[in-house]
């Protein structure tokens, strides 16, 4: 059976691709070809609260929205469309979850970790819970 947290990161994946962005679960070398702006699902995680009769688990998603230094409009719209999806219930094809606004973050930032090279970076924090 799969868990939770795998159908919610193939949920999301299969969401970005269908939108015609480039989605990776790795943030591509700086050698590689990219097209921007690019979404990265680099980060999932598990909090297991199972009881007797019901799986309530609560999935975190760690996704990055990255563009050049020119598409800051692109990157917002892109991540604002995403945190707007974590908000009330996402169906998948095995486990129903919720998520409530005040569960889910965004951060947009301008990134400079690569030398003499500006991002727009949109950087979410997902949390969903299995109902």
């Amino acid at each position: 059976m799969i868990s939770p947290q795998k159908c919610l990161f193939d949920y999301y994946y299969k969401m970005i691709q269908d939108k015609g962005l480039p989605v990776y679960d790795y943030l591509p070398l700086q050698d590689e070809p990219v097209t921007y702006p690019f979404v990265v699902i680099s980060q999932t995680q598990t909090v297991v609260d199972n009881t007797k009769y019901s799986r309530n688990d609560r999935v975190f998603l760690t996704i990055d929205v990255w563009g050049s230094k020119k598409q800051r409009k692109a990157v917002g719209e892109i991540a604002d469309g995403l945190l707007n999806s974590a908000t009330g219930n996402v169906q998948t094809d095995v486990y129903k979850f919720h998520g409530l606004p005040k569960q889910q973050s965004l951060d947009m930032s301008i990134d400079t970790s690569v030398p003499n090279t500006v991002f727009q970076r949109g950087n979410l924090q997902l949390e969903l819970s299995v109902i």
